[in-house]
């Protein structure tokens, strides 16, 4: 008796990680809000999104672990952005994944 064990291909584990550290209401709206305004510090998107800064800071390192943030210190400011090489290839394989899935659903109908 054969024993089969799947092995998810790396780029989909890497996806489903990212998919997971930004799959929050929270995280989310901070993802939102740093696309329109590339570079914040904590203290700013805290007050934009109405969430205490220990708060915030809890789910930016959530959010820079997965490197989908970046920080810059400037001072006494830590200024966070978008990782933009990093939510592009989320973005692309997101696509890859949806998009195939999209298309064999349109062929079924």
């Amino acid at each position: 008796m054969a024993i089969h064990i799947r092995r998810d291909p790396p780029e989909l584990v890497a996806t489903a990680e990212r998919l997971r550290r930004a799959g929050h209401p929270l995280r989310l709206a901070m993802i939102e809000r740093l696309q329109r305004d590339p570079a914040m510090c904590v203290c700013a998107l805290a007050s934009a999104l109405g969430v205490e800064q220990a708060t915030l800071s809890r789910h930016l390192r959530i959010l820079k672990d997965g490197g989908l943030v970046r920080a810059r210190r400037d001072g006494a400011n830590v200024f966070y952005s978008l990782d933009g090489e990093t939510a592009s290839t989320l973005l692309r394989q997101l696509e890859a994944v949806f998009g195939r899935r999209g298309r064999v659903a349109e062929r079924r109908r």
